[in-house]
Parts: structure tokens; C-alpha cells; sequence
């Protein structure tokens, strides 16, 4: 097993995203988790889970998180501080590390 840190770095800008950039930008919290290639946290034209419409939606982190502790193919899970002003560069960094391992090689 290995322990990464996350850090995200924003590059969301009016500048590069100049069509129904909102006036207050900002990011919620994060949720990472590691897994294997059995665990799909959202798919292209299908609908998402709970979890991931309401982080969406209301930035609420609590449901995704209860789907990720059920899932087997889910080893490990971290919060990530959320960016209030998403001004270019604005960096966000995981709590603590995300414990990946062989059969949990994938991050979402």
C-alpha cells in the first residue's frame, strides 16, 4: 500500500470558460476515493448516484460518502478542502493521503 496527497489546482476562469462563467465561483468540498476497475463513480449519459447528485448540486459530501464505504471494489476515501474563490491557481489539498495498493490502482 501507498499513501498519495491530492492536491487540485483550479484553472477555471472567465477568461477560459468566458460563456455562463457564474459571478460567485467556487468549489465545494472534494471527495477522492481509490478503487479498482469494478467501481465507476459516474458514467457519460447515465444517471448519477445520489451521492454524486447531491455533491452536484449542494455540495454535500455525506451521501457519496456512505455509497463509497459500502462498495468492496472502494479501498480508501479522503476530503479535500474546497476552493471559495476559484481564481486561477487556486490550489485545494486532500486532508490526510489516499491509500492506493495494487488492486485499488484507479482514483475518482
Amino acid at each position: 500500500k501507498v499513501g498519495y496527497s491530492i492536491a487540485f489546482t483550479n484553472q477555471w476562469t472567465s477568461a477560459n470558460h468566458p460563456f455562463s462563467y457564474p459571478t460567485d465561483a467556487h468549489w465545494s468540498e472534494f471527495v477522492y476515493a481509490s478503487h479498482s476497475s469494478a467501481y465507476v463513480m459516474w458514467r457519460d449519459q447515465a444517471r448519477a448516484s445520489r451521492g454524486v447528485e447531491l455533491i452536484a448540486e449542494t455540495g454535500a459530501l455525506g451521501d457519496l460518502q456512505s455509497e463509497l464505504a459500502t462498495e468492496d471494489s472502494v479501498l480508501d476515501q479522503v476530503e479535500a478542502f474546497g476552493i471559495e474563490d476559484a481564481f486561477d491557481g487556486a490550489t485545494s489539498f486532500s486532508k490526510r493521503d489516499l491509500c492506493v495498493d495494487t488492486d485499488h490502482p484507479l482514483v475518482s
